[in-house]
């Protein structure tokens, strides 16, 4: 598939909140923490939507397709969760990340790796219910799945009870999780059809207010939702209706900025559109040049280093390691991405 640039700087501002999100220095700030989680996970399941609409549901041959998932997706989790792994490697190593949760990939490996499984199993469930919506001829009934599946993640048992039940774990590979991926995965199937049909045209004039007012809802409802923070790999949400408009006003914010960065700075653009092209390697291995600039900053005999300073040196840190690292992987062994 072609890469879509406002796709790609999409994914760019996605990966850089992960990161941000995942920044061990100690003086982090927690609000900023907690904003940050109110919609970033559900961003890039939004993005994982939109690419869904360059899929050929027509004519989809779903034993192909499986198989392209399964090497693009699910096949990348093995080989990392196991590398990454080596190290301490024991006995209950193999089975707990084939149990494939936060929790037990957490105890045995890299915890971001749970994003895997759930974005393979809410793939193929949304491969399968747009396959038949569009073979029955049934589109025009697809925005009414949104109800549907927000009343299935409302049904679904509370994280606390699930763990309670499994022993401190959520369901294998995270299915509980899966509901609420494709909600947000369905969302963004949807709005890249209406993008399709509907030429967008948004001037710099109206954009930069709605951000602002996007960012200042996303702020108000983030950070007056009653958990210390959203946690989606444990699906902990606190208050659904607060979660939900948090996490779709910072969609809305994260798509008006992608789009004016893609018409207006074409250096910036570029340089986010490389950023968008590498996040599954990002993805996989920012935690590590992180922990060792952490490492390092601990060092500085200095009791607090302002935010504002001192995450941008984080992020910098980390895609400086991490983008040469994909580009290598990418040229040399492209089956740890998942291209055979």
């Amino acid at each position: 598939m072609k890469r879509i640039k406002d796709i790609d700087i999409l994914r760019a501002i996605a990966i850089i909140l992960v990161i941000v999100g995942h920044t061990p220095y100690p003086g982090f700030n927690p609000e900023l923490h907690k904003w940050i989680y109110a919609f970033h996970i559900p961003l890039f399941f939004f993005v994982s939507g939109l690419s869904l609409y360059f899929t050929n549901y027509h004519n989809l041959n779903l034993k192909k397709n499986f198989k392209k998932r399964f090497n693009r997706i699910y096949l990348p989790y093995l080989i990392w969760s196991i590398a990454l792994a080596l190290p301490s490697i024991s006995v209950m190593t193999i089975p707990k990340i084939l149990y494939g949760t936060h929790q037990s990939i957490a105890s045995v490996s890299n915890s971001s790796l749970w994003f895997l499984p759930v974005l393979f199993f809410a793939t193929i469930f949304l491969d399968l219910i747009l396959f038949f919506s569009y073979k029955k001829n049934w589109q025009k009934y697809l925005p009414f799945l949104l109800i549907i599946f927000f009343l299935i993640v409302l049904l679904i048992p509370s994280q606390s009870s699930i763990q309670y039940l499994l022993g401190g774990h959520n369901l294998p590979f995270g299915i509980d999780v899966v509901p609420m991926a494709i909600l947000f995965m369905l969302s963004g199937y949807l709005f890249q059809i209406h993008r399709k049909t509907k030429e967008l045209k948004i001037p710099i004039l109206i954009s930069v207010p709605l951000i602002i007012l996007s960012i200042t809802i996303l702020t108000y409802f983030s950070l007056h939702n009653n958990t210390n923070y959203v946690l989606m790999a444990e699906n902990r949400y606190g208050n659904y209706l607060y979660f939900f408009i948090a996490a779709f006003s910072g969609i809305i914010a994260s798509f008006l900025i992608s789009f004016t960065i893609a018409r207006h700075t074409s250096k910036l653009s570029k340089l986010m559109q490389k950023i968008g092209s590498d996040t599954m390697i990002i993805f996989i291995l920012h935690k590590y040049p992180l922990q060792l600039i952490n490492d390092l900053i601990l060092l500085i005999p200095v009791a607090h280093i302002s935010n504002y300073f001192i995450i941008p040196l984080y992020l910098i840190f980390a895609l400086i390691i991490c983008i040469p690292i994909s580009s290598l992987i990418k040229k040399h062994a492209s089956i740890l991405i998942g291209k055979l």
